[in-house]
């Protein structure tokens, strides 16, 4: 099950629970940056994928150029106001050129994806060679992916192992790997003031297994076709096998 643009943007602009999310990830995403080698940020090519509005804005820069697709079943909305850069798009057909984006996002997209090795290969071909990928998944050992009063609590959550072996299988090396979010979500305005706080304690201590969101950071990987023939490397074959092969006649 899918949630609608509406309920996405609600969630960040009006709620409590969406602007703790949109604070604490983006902490986390400004940490991560820290892992990524920017020569000429004031011109890189940035994409979004998903609903990554609360979190693009951390990765661009002055005269960065980017761009925010959003899925058809999730629908799109104009973003910025001033002058859009969403287009709608299918899962895992983006209407760009190979190797464009410096940094690519995906938030609220990987869960929600019907083939999600299809959609990191889509992100893995617009991604330049040694481009960046940044995925924040819900974490399926954490509290927020067995609530549904949060976007965290629809579709396919990941274990850290999971989603390490997608992204290895789709040519991506991660980079960093990190969590947030420990306390349950909650609508109680005193609930949530006290898990906030707790929150804040535990941070520093408590593992990784107990956030409710991952936010991994990756990098394209460019594997080079061995072209080294097996027989080549075999200067002198052994011949062990030969009469069984090629049987020799023998005398009567």
């Amino acid at each position: 099950m899918n949630l609608e643009i509406n309920e996405l943007q609600n969630f960040y602009t009006n709620t409590l629970l969406g602007s703790f999310c949109s604070k604490n990830i983006s902490t986390l995403i400004k940490k991560n940056e820290a892992f990524i080698v920017r020569e000429n940020f004031n011109q890189e090519n940035i994409i979004g994928y998903g609903y990554p509005i609360p979190y693009l804005n951390n990765l661009i820069k002055t005269n960065s150029n980017y761009l925010c697709l959003m899925p058809k079943n999730q629908g799109a909305l104009n973003w910025p106001s001033k002058k859009n850069k969403t287009i709608m798009v299918e899962q895992t057909e983006w209407p760009l050129e190979s190797e464009i984006s410096d940094i690519a996002m995906i938030v609220h997209g990987l869960e929600n994806c019907d083939n999600p090795s299809k959609l990191l290969e889509e992100a893995w071909r617009v991604l330049v060679p040694e481009g960046y990928l940044f995925i924040v998944v819900p974490n399926r050992t954490g509290f927020w992916a067995r609530s549904d009063l949060t976007p965290f609590g629809f579709g396919r959550p990941y274990s850290i192992s999971q989603l390490s072996k997608i992204l290895v299988e789709n040519k991506f090396k991660i980079l960093n790997t990190s969590a947030t979010l420990l306390m349950p979500p909650t609508k109680k305005k005193m609930l949530f003031n006290s898990f906030k706080f707790i929150d804040q304690i535990t941070l520093k201590y408590a593992s990784k297994v107990l956030g409710g969101v991952l936010v991994i950071l990756a990098k394209k990987q460019i594997h080079i076709a061995n072209t080294i023939k097996i027989s080549d490397s075999i200067k002198a074959p052994l011949e062990i096998f030969d009469g069984l092969i090629k049987p020799k006649p023998t005398p009567q």
